[in-house]
């Protein structure tokens, strides 16, 4: 079994004409753990997880469906088969326990209440209350105003208005393989990632690997945020939809390949 997985890895990679420097290259991952998986040394990953990732990833470089080159690790007896896959998330958000809400018959009771006593505190105003003869209005003689001697009143300056988040590309920064956006008016950077159809990703805040390399299903959607970088790398840039602050990143329609997209808060 294992030779025949060795066998499919490298039959594939020979087919396409692609080098292990181009697969290193374009996935970012070590030609030691390339080497690694055509001689079926899977004991030179640090974990199951880098593992499973690194054959995903070599999966799809040379063209073979991801989810059969896994079947057939998964037979090999290494692993136990996975279950659902869990939706990313860099923070865990606490819901709010819903309101107990009063019953209707309660609310409508105290609104007829209230307008019978304001109706009859009215008719008891009106029926028992003594009123005063009206008498000629005494024009009121205008306030004058009094200016202390050396001030002058203060004004109040008006707030200027907060200025929006802007999103440019830095062209100078930018390669044929990543693309480098300046992020100015920003407190901070938030990401939300959505996926049109499956796509790989990996994510990285702030110089952390906060997310590891996976393929997004269609339909995930991924939520981050950071203070200053957001490094974010898609398999598929087409595939996926991009906001940054809320700004729709159109430059993945633009990338038919995998690509790089840098965020930097300025």
């Amino acid at each position: 079994m294992v030779e025949e997985l060795v066998e499919l890895l490298k039959q594939a990679r020979q087919e396409k004409g692609i080098s292990l420097s181009e697969i290193s290259e374009e996935t970012k991952i070590q030609i030691y753990y390339l080497e690694a998986l055509e001689n079926a040394d899977f004991d030179r990953f640090p974990g199951e997880v880098y593992l499973r990732g690194a054959l995903t990833n070599y999966a799809t470089m040379v063209g073979l469906e991801p989810k059969r080159v896994l079947d057939l690790y998964r037979n090999l007896g290494r692993e136990e088969p996975l279950g659902e896959e869990l939706k990313l998330s860099p923070k865990r958000k606490t819901v709010p326990l819903p309101r107990p809400e009063r019953a209707p018959s309660l609310i409508y009771g105290l609104i007829i209440l209230a307008l019978l006593l304001t109706a009859g505190g009215y008719l008891f105003v009106e029926q028992y209350w003594p009123r005063k003869s009206p008498q000629e209005p005494v024009p009121a003689e205008p306030p004058v105003a009094t200016e202390t001697e050396g001030e002058k009143p203060e004004t109040v300056e008006p707030e200027p208005p907060e200025a929006a988040v802007k999103l440019t590309v830095s062209k100078s920064n930018s390669t044929s393989r990543e693309t480098v956006f300046s992020v100015g008016n920003a407190d901070s950077l938030d990401i939300k990632l959505t996926s049109l159809e499956r796509c790989w990703v990996e994510m990285r805040t702030d110089d952390e690997e906060e997310f590891p390399s996976r393929i997004l299903q269609k339909g995930e959607k991924i939520t981050a945020r950071a203070k200053d970088r957001i490094w974010i790398r898609l398999g598929h840039p087409p595939g996926a939809r991009l906001k940054i602050n809320g700004i729709t990143v159109k430059e993945t329609e633009e990338q038919k390949r995998p690509h790089n997209f840098l965020f930097v808060r300025k």
